[in-house]
């Protein structure tokens, strides 16, 4: 039953991966097609002549018309939604994780998983905290200090048990480790997707740089997020260490089977909010319910952020994704506190009211 939850779930994000990439390029396209007044390709670029070329007749070319063709060429739509912020970045994340893929396969380490997934999310970030708009620039900090914090963190721990007994039976294969990497390339893709979106020139160009009020909102959900996530992590690794093959069940693990997935769902909630009026085209007064709709296409290809986390960590938290309940099961299952743990206390969403 778990190999056919994991298949399904595989398939569901390759599914995702692949519709977010076919709207993304559709998405750009048009919406360079219509920052550039409906020009058909002809009319932008008609058919070259020698002149047009800025080939003299003798046969000498002239530099800077050069320069001006290649400009040019540079805002046809299918260029111009290649090179985008959203592309960028997943040739980036691709380039760090085929790195990863390498190193597994050469060392069968795991020590390397979480500071090469992870930190990718810091390293792609660090160009925007420079930005000019407000949204891109808080934003970028905010991911840049999460995958810090979080790459360094699950290095250590890493470091000290020197494997992870969950991963065990995946990473034994080639095909395991492929499929490892790969997962973990939808995961950066799709979590990225409001801060990719939201730091896109096309987008920006055009418009405010997004509301004052909501990027400060969005900062103090994202900043809840990381401290509980930071607190539910430290609370789990120190209760570790004084109380060696005990399940934690103290602090916000008392609340919560996972706490440390709520807080990433907040916080990532955090990311989204700060970018969201920045992921609306302007629109003229007269718009259409159609053209708004459309204009809003950023914002609705971004909401599958928080989907598509809610669905990973529900996988991973009921075991459908991973044989975490059969550990846990092999280590406490004995043990009726733990028993009356798993009955009472929610997988994800803190109770509040206990």
């Amino acid at each position: 039953m778990r190999a056919t939850a994991s298949k399904r779930l595989s398939a569901t994000t390759l599914g995702c991966l692949i519709l977010v990439s076919v709207a993304m390029t559709v998405a750009d396209a048009a919406f360079v097609h219509h920052s550039l007044g409906g020009r058909s390709q002809r009319q932008m670029n008609p058919a070259p002549t020698f002149h047009a070329l800025g080939i003299p007749r003798g046969g000498a070319v002239d530099p800077t018309s050069a320069r001006s063709r290649l400009s040019m060429m540079t805002e046809l739509p299918f260029v111009a939604s290649i090179t985008s912020p959203f592309w960028k970045t997943t040739a980036f994340y691709a380039i760090c994780d085929f790195v990863g893929f390498i190193i597994s396969l050469v060392t069968g380490w795991h020590v390397h998983l979480d500071l090469i997934g992870t930190g990718a999310f810091a390293l792609t970030a660090l160009p925007g905290i420079s930005s000019s708009l407000m949204h891109v620039k808080w934003t970028s900090c905010a991911i840049a200090v999460w995958g810090t914090k979080l790459a360094s963190f699950l290095f250590f721990r890493a470091i000290q048990t020197g494997h992870d007994k969950r991963l065990e039976d995946t990473l034994s294969t080639v095909s395991g480790m492929a499929g490892f990497w790969f997962v973990t390339l939808v995961w950066q893709v799709l979590c990225s997707l409001p801060y990719t979106m939201g730091m896109s020139t096309k987008a920006t160009a055009t418009a405010v740089s997004g509301n004052p009020l909501v990027i400060k909102a969005g900062a103090l959900l994202f900043g809840s997020g990381l401290l509980i996530e930071t607190t539910a992590d430290l609370q789990k690794y120190f209760f570790k260490q004084s109380n060696p093959g005990k399940f934690c069940n103290v602090g916000l693990w008392s609340i919560s089977q996972h706490p440390n997935f709520f807080g990433n769902l907040v916080l990532w909630s955090g990311i989204l909010l700060m970018n969201g009026p920045s992921l609306i085209d302007p629109m003229p007064p007269n718009a259409g319910i159609m053209q708004r709709l459309w204009g809003c296409k950023r914002l609705f290809v971004s909401f599958l952020t928080p989907l598509f986390l809610w669905s990973l960590f529900s996988a991973q938290a009921n075991g459908s994704l991973s044989k975490t309940i059969d550990l846990a099961n092999s280590k406490y299952g004995s043990d009726p506190g733990y028993r009356q743990y798993v009955d009472e206390v929610p997988l994800i969403i803190p109770n509040l009211f206990k």
